[in-house]
Order: C-alpha cells, then structure tokens, then sequence
C-alpha cells in the first residue's frame, strides 16, 4: 500500500505548467488586500482602470487638400482681388465647389448635394451676366452649404444651419498638421542650406558697398532692382492679407465642420390638453374664422370688380393692402404653428380645434388670393418691376407657410419640423430672386405695354434704365410715336450709357466685367447716332420733367389730368432737327 500523502504537505513539483494561483509577487500593501496565507488565491489584486475619453484626433490633411488650400487661395486672388465683377465672380463661385468635390473623402451624394450644386451653378451664370449683393450671398451661404453635403447626408436646413460649423478650429488644426508633416518630409538640412545661404548673403553685402562706392557700380545695380521690379512684382500688404483670409477659410470647404442637427420631427403623442389651453384655442379660432370670413367678403367686391374702394386710390390699394395682408397671412402662421405646438397637435379631445384650424387655414387662402389680386391689380395698371416680384415671392412664401402648418397638423409632424421646412422656403423664394434677371423680365412686360400705347410703366423707365441688365431693352421706345417717350427715354439711356464707360474703364481686367454690361455698352454705342439725332438742341430738364408730368398723370392722376396731359404732346427741338 501507497502512504498517504498528508493534506498539509505541499505539492511535489513535477514541472507540469506554472500555477495560476500563488502569492502575489509584491506585497500585499500594493495589490489592496491582506494575504490570506501562503497559499491564498490571487483574486482581485490589480483594481478595474477605469476608461478614459480621449478626443478624437483630426486626420492631418493630405497633399492634395493642402494643394487645393492652395488653390482656393489662387483662385480668390484672381478672381476678387483687382475687382469682384461679373466673371471673376462666376470663377471663384464655379471653382471652389470643384476644389471641393475633387479632395472630398469618402463622398455622400444626396439630393441636397444635387440641388445645392445646381444652385451654385445658376448663382454662377448669374454672376456672369450681372451680379447683385442677394446673389453673392446667396452665393456663399451655397458653397459652404455644398461643402458640408459632401461629407454628411443631410436636408438643406442642416447644412444651412451648421454652415458656422464650418470654421471649425480642428479644421484648421488638421491643415496645420497636415502641412507640418509635409515640411518634415522636405526639410533642408545644415550641410545643404548652410553652404550656400552664407555665401549668397556675403556676396549682396559687398555687392551693396561696392555700390555705394562706385557710381558706374550704382547705375548696374539700379538697372539690376528696376528690371527685378518690372517682371517680378511684389505684392501688396492688402494682396497679402486676402491670400491669408483665403487660405484660412479654405478648410470651412474642403473639409468642413458642419454636423447634422438631430431634433425629433415626429410630433410627440404623450400628454393630453388643459381645459385651458382648449378653451382659449376654441374660442381664438372661431372668432377668428368670424373676422377673416366678413373680411374675404367684404375685399371679394373689390377684387371682382377690380376697383378699389370708393375713396381709396388703386396705389394706395394695392400697396397697403398687399403688405398688411402678407402681415397678417404671416401671423396666422405663426399663431397655428404655436398653439398647435404641443399637446392639442395629438389630443383626442382636440378633434374639433383642429377641424377649426383647417377652415382657419382654408380661408388664409382665400386670404392669400385677395392678396395676389391686389397685386395683379396693381401690375395690370402700371407695369411690372423688381420690387412686384418680391411682393409675389413674398406672398408665396407665406402661403407656403399656411399649406405646411396643414401638413403638419395633417401628418402629426412636431415644431421642428415645420420650423425646417419653412427655412427651406425662405431659402428656395431668395435663391429664386437672386438667380432670376428680374430687372430684365420687368423691362420685357412694361416695354411692351408702352409701346401698345399705355402710359402708367413710364413710372419705372428710372429704375430700369438704370439696371445694364435691362437698359438695352428700352431701346424700342426711341420709335415711341410720342416725342416726350422718346426724348425721356434717350436721355435715360444717354446717362446709362455713360455710367456704363465709367464702369468699363474701372475694371481693369477681366474677372472685374460682366456680359449685361458689355452687352448693354455695345448696344448703346450702337444707337448713339439716333441718341444724338433725339437730344440735338433738347433741354434735357424740360424733357426729364415732360415724361415725369405724362407719368405722373397717368398713374396719379385723374381721367380729366390724363386727358389734359396726353392731348396735345409736346413736339421738341429734336423732332424739328430731324425733320
């Protein structure tokens, strides 16, 4: 028989595998437990560390994002800095989403991407032919709105929104990194720069005192600075800072910092009304909907008619009337998107509200359709200009708003989510009046209504003669068979036509031009004869106040005013020349 080995002996080492349990190798004061013994088990002694957050670090650009820097930088000088007209705008707005899209990693493409490139594309073709201060920033709010649609799947309303994202400091930091790591790789050593620094600079120091002690020496080294200055131009403190500027915003673009705001765009369903909130709803909208039916049918006589109230002027009518209605039609929007921002949305016993914020929104409407018969009223009698269009931008825009407050009620959307969406109107209803020629669709509707013998658009020849996109249009009216048209219109033509030189011969390069104006300075150089042969012998006072008698007539005056103006025109010097 085998002796039993006793249970207090220790094990006999037999070199099989270490053992997975023993005393700790330091002392127990180190581990924070006492040892249980010799033998104890080694359980617990190193505590759980815990997890440290650390920021993510920023990718350092790469080459050819620090190239592309480069070239925003370039193209900002090029385009913008002898002159930001015309063409130089259209560069910089038709290079820079291209820098963009060539460096962008990892693209996403979204139908925000599409539509934000068409638009910067339309912005572009805008500038080209005349630009305007809503163009250019419509313009820039497009890039940086491009830039971040390239790196995130988002509506327009983010990327508009977090479009100050952009400047983001890590950006700038990642370009820093990036181009410290690029210097690293190309650095100079001692033994290379060295060698030839110190003796260039020796030679331009003795080359200075032999200068200065030699006349003929002299005369070689000021031919040698005048030739240095004629091909190399240094450049300017002002030059310099813009390129800084640009090569400090060039990251907004190439890799922006926008992010996507997340806001929960289903409306809520948790809650029920308060019998207050009810009860001032209810009562709110039916005296409403009271107030805004016996408005809609008192304005209907008017609008049918199509005559203003007895007592009240068409311009008066219409001007007031249009702006106070898009007030009100404004409110209402706010007033539906407000209370209906929390529990009467989604209350069961809100059923009956809700139906009276529909007729509310129905008869805002009809509201809305007064409102454009109002201004179709008022360009019917005197034509059509820039700020007209506004007006039914501005009258669509709010109508907009009433049809996405239905929406919202219609399909349980939250606040938010009419909050985005009326941006997004606001955004599209700019980009339509920066990008559109107005100006040019106004001098098309109201020459032709002059020269079909109305006299009320004489009201905005100013305004359209003053514009190089639409000054070429009025040329027909030099045939107008009314001497007064003809010679008001050839004198506005005449200062245009200098305003246009004047502004040719400030821009000194390309990129500070634009083609309405080149167009418009070609056409009236093409008509100076028949300017000339109008306005020989013309007193041009009399002849601006003859044409601003005739409109004024016409569009303030009355029947009796119009016919008293109108009946015998004045026949001018002109005229007799020419005949």
């Amino acid at each position: 028989m085998h002796s039993a080995t006793p249970l207090s002996a220790p094990a006999p080492d037999t070199g099989g595998p270490p053992k997975l349990y023993g005393p700790p190798p330091f002392g127990s004061h180190l581990h924070g437990h006492a040892a249980a013994g010799p033998h104890a088990p080694y359980r617990g002694a190193i505590p759980t560390p815990r997890p440290t957050y650390r920021p993510a670090r920023t990718r350092p650009a790469s080459a050819l994002e620090l190239a592309a820097a480069v070239a925003v930088a370039v193209t900002v000088d090029v385009a913008l800095y002898d002159g930001a007209g015309g063409y130089g705008l259209a560069l910089f707005f038709g290079a820079l989403p291209a820098l963009a899209l060539l460096v962008a990693r990892g693209r996403r493409w979204s139908l925000a991407t599409a539509v934000t490139a068409a638009l910067v594309v339309m912005v572009a073709a805008r500038c080209a032919l005349a630009p305007n201060a809503p163009t250019v920033f419509a313009g820039v709010a497009l890039l940086l709105a491009f830039g971040a649609t390239l790196h995130m799947r988002a509506s327009l309303f983010d990327v508009l929104l977090s479009a100050p994202l952009a400047f983001a400091p890590s950006n700038l930091g990642a370009f820093g990194a990036g181009l410290s790591r690029a210097a690293k790789r190309v650095r100079l050593s001692r033994e290379v720069v060295v060698p030839i620094a110190v003796p260039v600079a020796l030679v331009g120091v003795f080359a200075l005192v032999f200068a200065a002690a030699n006349p003929v020496v002299a005369r070689i080294f000021d031919r040698a600075v005048h030739a240095f200055d004629r091909f190399v131009t240094l450049p300017t403190f002002p030059r310099v800072l813009l390129a800084v500027f640009a090569l400090a915003a060039a990251p907004a673009l190439l890799r922006p910092g926008a992010r996507r705001v997340r806001v929960q765009l289903a409306a809520a369903r948790d809650g029920e009304a308060t019998a207050i909130s009810l009860g001032v709803a209810r009562n709110a909208l039916v005296g409403l909907n009271v107030l805004f039916f016996l408005y809609n049918a008192l304005d209907a006589t008017s609008l049918v008619t199509r005559r203003p109230p007895a007592g009240v002027d068409l311009q008066t009518y219409a001007h007031q009337g249009t702006a106070w209605l898009t007030v009100a039609l404004l409110l209402t929007t706010v007033v539906l998107g407000v209370m209906f921002r929390g529990t009467l949305a989604h209350d069961e016993g809100a059923k009956r509200i809700r139906t009276l914020a529909y007729v509310w929104v129905a008869q805002g409407l009809v509201l809305a359709l007064g409102t454009y018969g109002r201004i179709a009223m008022h360009i019917g009698s005197s034509g059509l200009s820039d700020l007209r269009i506004v007006g039914v931008l501005g009258t669509t825009l709010v109508v907009g708003g009433l049809v996405l407050v239905a929406l919202k009620l219609r399909h349980g959307r939250s606040f938010a989510w009419l909050t985005r969406r009326q941006f997004e109107a606001f955004a599209l209803a700019w980009m339509v009046w920066a990008i559109v020629p107005t100006h040019l669709v106004s001098a098309k509707v109201d020459v032709a209504r002059i020269e079909a013998g109305e006299l009320r658009p004489l009201v905005h020849l100013d305004e359209l003669a003053g514009e190089s996109e639409s000054a070429p249009a009025l040329v027909p009216l030099l045939r107008h068979p009314d001497p007064r048209v003809r010679e008001g219109v050839a004198i506005l033509l005449q200062d245009a036509r200098g305003r246009l030189e004047r502004r040719r011969a400030d821009a000194h390069t390309w990129a500070g031009r634009d083609y309405a104006t080149s167009r418009a300075a070609r056409q009236l150089d093409g008509v100076k004869p028949e300017l000339d042969a109008i306005l020989a012998g013309v007193d041009t006072d009399a002849a601006r106040g003859a044409v601003r008698r005739l409109s004024g007539a016409a569009n303030y005056g009355s029947e009796a005013d119009v016919r008293a103006v109108t009946a015998a025109p004045r026949t001018g010097s002109g005229d007799a020349a020419r005949r």
